[in-house]
């Protein structure tokens, strides 16, 4: 079940004030918490470690999506993600007793996983930049493209099912990715299924973005405390935290592709409203919409090249309480996956370290 409860809007702006706190000024969002990132030299380690050469084909496109190479396999400084979900791993191995080093083999794989999917998506959305240069397939072509996905999706259980100690935990997180890995798969294929569909129920749009995003944020945060041997009762519920903070990730992201600054996202110049694209911010406005908005949404959706279509959109969205309906659903799921963590168990440090988390991720600008 959703923690998203239905919020009345008569017009933009009618966000609660405690509400309010869900999305950070623009100039001022917040940093990667230093608990997520002062372990990550132990994981870009292990990812070079595993990856094949960058002398070889699939290892220079590896190695050039990651932000280590150029097109032509030269090194190159920066450009490549945050490794957060990698950082997520190891704190959650740190929060529960367990040595950071505990976690690399996961935090290394679900990196990999992670880019596996930004691959293949790009392919998919027809994506021809990501953060902030061409993508592997608009690079090599789309048959390339796919191989490098597959590559690093392999490269992953390489990583983390490699002898060495606590085989029996790692066998039990690499059974944690492959499951959310299959409920990434299903999210994406409701995604695509239901493009176009600004009718799409949020119910469903919610169910969506808890598989394409937030199963593997929740394997994240599982995999780390399996491998620290923390309690079932733990595990399942900083599963359910991640799966959560999947959602406010979402969300955000939603928000940054339909109201975000180009230049902080990396993302390319188009925004989702005027490529169509099935966003929360759609589906949330399209609920509180009369029959004759509705019309008009479904219009505009089935004629992308509509001139004015993207501010037409954004017009109605705007009448209809958007972006603030969306930040109150991020601040609803932000709340929701720290309290899950409050009863987790953890010490109150820990708990606290993860509201400054779940702030990042409602906060962030790219």
């Amino acid at each position: 079940m959703s923690v998203i409860a239905d919020v009345p809007f008569s017009a933009a702006g009618a966000i609660a004030e405690d509400d309010r706190d869900a999305f950070a000024p623009e100039d001022a969002p917040p940093a990667l918490p230093l608990s997520l990132s002062r372990h990550l030299p132990l994981v870009e380690d292990a990812l070079r470690w595993a990856l094949p050469p960058s002398s070889s084909p699939l290892g220079k496109m590896c190695a050039y999506h990651l932000g280590w190479a150029s097109p032509e396999g030269e090194p190159t400084a920066g450009g490549g993600g945050k490794l957060f979900r990698a950082g997520l791993a190891v704190w959650a191995c740190e929060a529960c007793g367990g040595e950071p080093d505990w976690a690399v083999p996961a935090a290394a794989a679900v990196e990999l996983v992670h880019n596996f999917t930004l691959v293949h998506d790009d392919i998919q959305d027809g994506d021809t930049t990501r953060r902030h240069r061409p993508t592997v397939w608009a690079v090599w072509g789309e048959a390339q493209g796919i191989n490098a996905g597959d590559g690093l999706f392999a490269t992953a259980y390489l990583a983390l099912l490699a002898p060495g100690p606590r085989a029996d935990r790692r066998m039990r997180a690499a059974r944690a990715l492959s499951q959310a890995v299959l409920e990434v798969i299903e999210g994406q294929s409701l995604d695509l299924a239901l493009e176009g569909r600004p009718d799409t129920p949020r119910a469903t749009y919610v169910r969506l973005i808890t598989a394409k995003t937030g199963a593997l944020l929740g394997a994240c945060l599982e995999m780390g405390a399996i491998l620290a041997g923390a309690s079932t009762r733990t595990v399942t519920k900083l599963r359910n935290a991640g799966r959560l903070l999947g959602e406010t990730f979402q969300i955000r992201d939603d928000w940054l592709g339909s109201f975000g600054d180009p230049d902080r996202t990396g993302k390319g110049r188009t925004s989702d409203l005027a490529r169509r694209k099935l966003t929360y911010p759609v589906v949330s406005a399209f609920s509180r919409a009369s029959y004759a908005e509705q019309r008009r949404l479904c219009q505009l959706y089935a004629e992308p090249a509509a001139e004015d279509g993207e501010e037409l959109i954004r017009d109605i969205l705007a009448s209809l309480g958007e972006p603030d309906g969306t930040a109150v659903a991020a601040a609803q799921t932000c709340k929701a996956a720290m309290s899950a963590v409050a009863s987790s168990g953890l010490d109150a440090r820990w708990v606290e370290d993860f509201a400054a988390i779940a702030r990042f991720v409602a906060h962030r600008t790219g």
